[in-house]
């Protein structure tokens, strides 16, 4: 986990600001309106290369390609699989509490374009090509560096069955081991490139006070297990240090008042076969949970990506805030065991961004100015 020269590296939750014109496209494209696909396949590969520099000129140590060609972290299902239709109506327990709050987060054009469907037929890959796309984009954007030294996310199989309600296989078991079937492809093609291959499952978090209407996903004590389980599977041969977890409590600015505790899950969390575990660490709710570190402690064999950036608020955080939350970490787990990263990431939907993009560059600076000085004082 440790640079070169042993300080603390930085890296994100995957997800950044998109180019207008880009997002623009994509958008038409999403409303049925006619657009040029090799006019959009030749932006991406420019828009890529552009997002690359970006994070290294921000001192970002471990990079991604943006996220740019997806519609949202786990909404590109719908494009790259076959066996979804029509849309699933999505609830938040934490902000059914304050319906005005919720018409001012979700009554909005971004949210609009968030489509979440349902499984009405078997999962299958059927487009192979898109994630080997995005590998080569990425492969031209850091040109002769280590590969190692980027990543690339992909969503977990609890995660699709937490966003997209079973219509079709009629067991919440079979519906996973369907999608681990379906998602093991694009695990390998990203690690076989030599990337990092990043899991996204807000859902081990999420499912306890969030929902898809229908879906199958039930008591998360019951769900969380048999998540672990399915994405196990699908990681079958892929060396665990190159992959990481990413857990999370939703990326809405809701009160958040009704997540489950970071202590609850934890145990379960640390079961997948990830050599980083990757949770939030720096939002209101969540900062104090890094004594779970202590209480509970990290496996030998696993390092903890802590989220020092808060990804919902404009604040750009002082480089020593940034420092403190890293350093407590690194105190428990050992420096070496330790990166800086941000809650979630910034644009986790097109336009679905709280954080102005201008900020959302800055943060990411204030990281690694606050990675630094965590290397020193720790």
């Amino acid at each position: 986990m440790a640079g070169s020269n042993g300080g603390i590296r930085t890296t994100h939750a995957g997800s950044l600001p998109r180019p207008d014109d880009l997002a623009d496209m994509i958008w038409k494209r999403m409303d049925g309106e006619a657009v040029d696909d090799s006019a959009i396949e030749e932006r991406l590969d420019s828009a890529v290369v552009e997002i690359v520099q970006k994070q290294r000129e921000a001192g970002i140590d471990v990079v991604s390609d943006g996220e740019l060609s997806k519609t949202g972290f786990s909404t590109y299902v719908g494009d790259r699989f076959s066996g979804f239709e029509g849309r699933s109506e999505f609830q938040a327990d934490d902000v059914a509490d304050f319906p005005e709050l919720a018409m001012k987060l979700f009554a909005t054009d971004s949210m609009a374009h968030v489509v979440f469907s349902n499984c009405t037929g078997p999962v299958e890959l059927k487009d192979k090509d898109a994630v080997h796309k995005d590998i080569e984009r990425l492969q031209k954007a850091i040109g002769d560096g280590d590969p190692s030294g980027a990543f690339m996310g992909a969503v977990s199989p609890g995660q699709i069955a937490f966003n997209y309600p079973d219509q079709h296989y009629g067991s919440h078991e079979a519906y996973l081991g369907a999608l681990a079937d379906a998602l093991s492809y694009e695990y390998k093609a990203i690690a076989d490139a030599g990337f990092n291959l990043q899991i996204d499952s807000p859902d081990c978090a999420m499912a306890a006070h969030c929902r898809s209407v229908g879906s199958s996903v039930g008591d998360w004590h019951t769900h969380l297990p048999l998540a672990i389980d399915a994405l196990n599977a699908a990681l079958e041969g892929i060396p665990p240090e190159q992959v990481r977890f990413h857990v999370c409590w939703g990326n809405y600015g809701g009160p958040h008042h009704k997540d489950v505790p970071l202590r609850d899950i934890i145990e379960q969390v640390y079961k997948v076969n990830a050599g980083a575990i990757y949770p939030e660490g720096a939002n209101p709710r969540h900062e104090h949970e890094w004594r779970v570190f202590e209480e509970v402690p990290v496996p030998d064999d696993k390092t903890i990506i802590i989220g020092a950036i808060d990804v919902k608020s404009n604040y750009i955080e002082h480089p020593q805030v940034v420092a403190d939350r890293i350093g407590r970490v690194a105190k428990v787990v050992g420096k070496d065991r330790v990166m800086g990263g941000t809650d979630c990431g910034f644009d986790t939907f097109i336009r679905f961004s709280l954080v102005d993009p201008k900020v959302a560059w800055l943060k990411l600076k204030s990281l690694a100015e606050g990675a630094e000085l965590a290397s020193a004082q720790v």
